[in-house]
């Protein structure tokens, strides 16, 4: 599987949209920095026909060392998940 870089992205868009490539950089830098700000405040992220980003908070637990076996504390801890269009996952899945 073949994975796709930053990069990568910003060349394809200055090639598909006709901008600079430094153009390209700034879109593709400030879009992913709207999407991190967005989410650090607590907002979900909607792309419409894409995806949704959402923060979520874990629970703190108790946990096992696993090399001790022995009682922890796992502190709670930020997280985003993120679901599929049902769009998306149409094509996705042909």
């Amino acid at each position: 599987m073949q994975k796709l870089n930053k990069n990568e992205i910003i060349d394809l868009v200055a090639e598909n949209t006709h901008l600079s490539k430094a153009d390209a950089k700034a879109a593709v830098d400030e879009t992913f920095d709207l999407i991190t700000e967005a989410l650090l405040r607590g907002e979900s992220v909607n792309i419409k026909n894409f995806c949704v980003f959402e923060p979520k908070t874990k629970a703190g637990r108790k946990g096992t060392h696993p090399k001790q076996h022995t009682l922890i504390d796992i502190k709670p801890k930020h997280t985003v998940t993120i679901h599929l269009a049902k769009e998306f996952k149409n094509k996705l899945n042909g």
